[in-house]
């Protein structure tokens, strides 16, 4: 049995400064897990611990309550265990003893210390195997905002700083509900200024090659960037547009604030807050454009609870896909097969001098071939746009949105109609890359017809040169006929891409019969 496809659901509860949030998760083996249900309450257990200087008894009946509700729903959808963690205001408020005690009688809780939140949201955003250059990831809490430098599977520097979108609300006695003056702003600012001083220099002598920005908050700010931007692309934002979208909504009352384009009501009165802190850490950090990750605490808590399972070693970008693959109810052993003779096929023509596609354009191919017939679980003549669409909006841990795109588009490319240099699917990618992508496509496409009936029935493919001619030799124990015909109509389309002529050498091993290779009678 494949074990890959056994599920375990688990629930995941974060006990946050603003939100009480409810993640459950479905998990195959090693995989990271699909999240299959997700809710959220706005209990903001900051209002009362920042204003006051306690959350008060009302607060915690309304959050104890929320967590039985919550666990209650995982546990109704298959959830064998309810994890639930608590940030910064248990971990700060004087009553945060009995927001515990309460909680506790419906979940399992566990109180963290900044670090470790830190840890989490690091392991949440880079996967067990952190980043490949060195990255800082900025994620901003009610409570805290939690900075961690990253390279590899190794923490170079973590810390929690007590600034938050809820803590500047309720704690400076700014009134948001007006424009907020540049004297108010930049007392916010200079809270950052003192509660970073530590952070900022070591942040600036590790260094980094990349930054990443995780958290409601950051997501709103490069949502309403993207939107003043016009191109909808809210997977970063830049200083020079968070500081002019930042003087923007300080010139705006909350009303105002409620409808601005891409801002969540129910974020317009703490947008400011969080807001400069992002502004002033960029400044602080020399960071010129944020990337903004979906992932943060919660993914992080799913991974953590895997590594605590015994498994030492999760490949993200690999457990991203299968599961993925497994939650669409994917044909493991056709996936595999097209898989494998992918391989096959880039391996053989880069040998041949036919590409010089670098390893990472080799992993994406392997991804998307296992990713390729997805959306037949919504509509199989249009399956691989579907499948495009599912790939390039997936947000799956491990990949930046380049790297969706390219994978989706191999998907899409690998039935129906195969695409030229300027076709419109094609837009904005660069010549050299958009070639890449459909030679890997073109392998895609040749994987699936030779694996059509989805018998593995392939028990070897090699390629070869002659003269202007590439062979591709194939044997198979069933009769390769169709296959021939199929692969005769990708001729012309594999001569215009490679610049040589395609020639079958199908054999039959299967004893007792010869394959027909004549074409079919119409």
């Amino acid at each position: 049995m494949d074990r890959s496809t056994e599920s375990e659901t688990v629930g995941f509860i974060d006990i946050g400064t603003n939100s009480i949030h409810l993640s459950v998760v479905r998990c195959y083996g090693a995989v990271p897990g699909d999240t299959v249900f997700q809710d959220k309450e706005m209990l903001r257990l900051g209002r009362g611990l920042y204003a006051d200087g306690r959350i008060g008894r009302d607060t915690i009946r309304k959050a104890a309550i929320i967590v039985s509700r919550f666990a209650r729903t995982a546990r109704s959808m298959g959830a064998q265990e309810v994890l639930a963690m608590a940030t910064c205001a248990a971990r700060e408020a004087p009553d945060g003893h009995d927001l515990v005690r309460a909680v506790s009688q419906h979940v399992d809780v566990r109180v963290i210390p900044g670090t470790e939140e830190a840890r989490l949201i690091a392991l949440g955003v880079f996967g067990p195997d952190g980043p490949r250059e060195r990255s800082i990831v900025i994620d901003i809490g009610g409570g805290s905002t939690e900075v961690v430098v990253s390279e590899g599977g190794e923490n170079l520097f973590m810390d929690s700083l007590s600034v938050g979108a809820v803590r500047f609300l309720y704690g400076d006695g700014i009134d948001f509900s007006k424009p907020v003056s540049p004297e108010d702003y930049g007392v916010l600012l200079r809270r950052v200024d003192t509660s970073s001083y530590h952070a900022t220099g070591m942040v600036r002598e590790a260094g980094f090659a990349r930054a990443y920005g995780s958290s409601g908050t950051m997501m709103a700010l490069a949502s309403m960037c993207a939107a003043r931007r016009g191109d909808g692309d809210a997977s970063y934002m830049t200083s020079e547009e968070l500081r002019s979208l930042m003087e923007h909504l300080c010139s705006l009352d909350m009303s105002g604030r409620e409808d601005v384009r891409g801002l969540a009501k129910a974020r317009a009165d703490i947008i400011i807050g969080g807001g400069a802190i992002a502004d002033e850490l960029m400044s602080l950090f020399g960071i010129d454009r944020i990337e903004i990750s979906q992932n943060g605490l919660r993914e992080g808590m799913q991974t953590d609870f895997l590594l605590s399972r015994g498994h030492a070693r999760l490949d993200v970008r690999r457990a991203s896909v299968m599961s993925l693959a497994c939650r669409c109810g994917y044909d493991a052993r056709h996936a595999a097969a097209v898989e494998r003779y992918s391989m096959l096929l880039f391996d053989g023509s880069k040998a041949l001098g036919m590409h010089s596609m670098s390893d990472g354009m080799r992993s994406l191919l392997s991804c998307a071939a296992t990713l390729h017939d997805i959306g037949e679980v919504v509509n199989y003549s249009d399956h691989n746009l579907l499948s495009q669409m599912m790939i390039e909006n997936s947000d799956m841990v491990g990949f930046d949105v380049t790297e969706l795109r390219y994978m989706g588009l191999m998907a899409r490319f690998h039935h129906k109609k195969f695409p030229g240099p300027n076709d419109r699917s094609l837009k904005g990618v660069p010549p050299k890359e958009s070639q890449d992508v459909r030679m890997c496509a073109m392998f895609l496409r040749m994987a699936d017809i030779l694996d059509r009936h989805r018998t593995s029935s392939m028990e070897g493919i090699f390629l070869e040169a002659a003269g202007d001619e590439v062979v591709l030799r194939f044997s198979s124990s069933e009769d390769p006929s169709m296959e021939v015909w199929r692969m005769d109509r990708i001729k012309d389309d594999f001569r215009k891409l490679f610049k040589r002529r395609l020639r079958l050498a199908p054999e039959f091993s299967a004893a007792g019969g010869e394959p027909s290779l004549q074409a079919p009678s119409t």
